[in-house]
């Protein structure tokens, strides 16, 4: 481990946490580190500050800081936990060599198709790969049950407020018999999304007990595969079950393309599974509207990594009104799907 990754682990004064924890996502992920990467929130509580990082790179993992008097060593503080939470990781990374004599290799930015194949590849064999989460593992496993990609609402995961934190249960309805109607509850944990998380391991590691349901989930899919879904491209067929693949081990992608792109057969548009990401409407004006969607630009943006100045809506939504036109003004809850933002519950005025 690095002498200044190892000070920030240990507390150094004037240690750099932010700075570290940029270095490590560089050296774990081979490659620079983006904006959308790594997010930092910050909350002011009376006259001190505490900050969230969010690593959009390591699955969504989510650290909070211990309060501090200003935002940036609160920042700081955030870096710190994600640093000690991953510092196993940080620990079994291979030492950084240079040698000044040759001449540096330029680091080649793998595509997101690339990177999917990679985290596939670790998740099939014994590396320990943090973007895999037990959520991503408990879909995975339940499209190999199925045979098919997971709809909308066939995993619901809720979240209440406890003493302590949050707790979360999911339920699977996807699932054969008695099992579409068990309940799995998590440990209460300090953050929502790590809550979610609990109750999805909880659930992944009864499964994989289960005799039958690992004999299903273990056989290949039945039918032939034909299309344009095929995954090189073409008609492919086969006794898979898309494009003609009975390997599933490249059904193991990041968390954002779990549900497939457009031509997969997967859920689009507003069937796509969906995670709101306020607990207040916000207000907009309809700048386009085309019959059965269209997009909003809200009054104030939206401070979210997804946000690109307008809000996609689907007639679907809407509630107490038929369409809409451009110019009218909205109301809607704003919730994100792996194509973006959008708006739920929509109303006029």
């Amino acid at each position: 481990m690095s002498l200044m990754l190892l000070g920030s682990l240990q507390g150094t004064p004037g240690a750099d946490a932010k700075s570290d924890l940029n270095m490590f996502l560089q050296r774990f992920l081979q490659r620079p580190v983006t904006k959308t990467d790594i997010i930092y929130t910050t909350t002011k509580f009376g006259h001190q500050f505490q900050a969230i990082v969010k690593m959009n790179c390591l699955g969504g993992q989510e650290y909070a800081g211990v309060l501090s008097g200003d935002p940036k060593n609160a920042e700081k503080n955030a870096a710190l936990q994600a640093l000690q939470a991953n510092a196993s990781t940080i620990a079994s990374l291979p030492p950084a060599k240079s040698d000044p004599s040759k001449k540096r290799k330029p680091m080649v930015q793998l595509t997101p198709a690339e990177l999917a194949i990679k985290r596939a590849k670790a998740a099939d064999g014994e590396v320990d790969n943090p973007s895999i989460t037990p959520k991503t593992k408990l879909n995975n496993i339940c499209m190999k049950i199925t045979k098919r990609y997971l709809q909308k609402g066939e995993t619901v995961y809720e979240a209440r407020k406890v003493a302590g934190g949050f707790q979360a249960t999911v339920k699977l309805t996807c699932l054969p018999g008695d099992w579409a109607t068990r309940l799995w509850a998590g440990q209460v944990s300090s953050l929502k999304a790590k809550a979610e998380q609990s109750a999805a391991e909880i659930a992944l590691d009864q499964i994989e007990k289960d005799p039958e349901l690992a004999a299903e989930a273990a056989k290949p899919g039945k039918g032939k595969g034909k299309g344009k879904g095929g995954c090189d491209g073409g008609k492919g067929k086969g006794k898979g079950w898309v494009g003609g693949y009975d390997d599933w081990s490249w059904m193991m992608p990041p968390p954002w393309m779990m549900w497939g792109p457009p031509g997969f057969g997967g859920p689009s548009g507003a069937d796509l599974p969906r995670e709101r990401i306020q607990e207040e409407k916000v207000s907009g004006e309809i700048v386009e509207w085309k019959d059965k969607y269209g997009w909003a630009k809200p009054t104030k943006p939206i401070e979210h990594p997804a946000f690109k100045g307008k809000i996609y809506l689907n007639k679907k939504d809407l509630v107490g009104a038929e369409t809409l036109e451009a110019g009218q003004m909205v109301k809607f809850f704003v919730y994100e799907d792996p194509s973006g933002l959008g708006g739920e519950e929509i109303t006029v005025g």
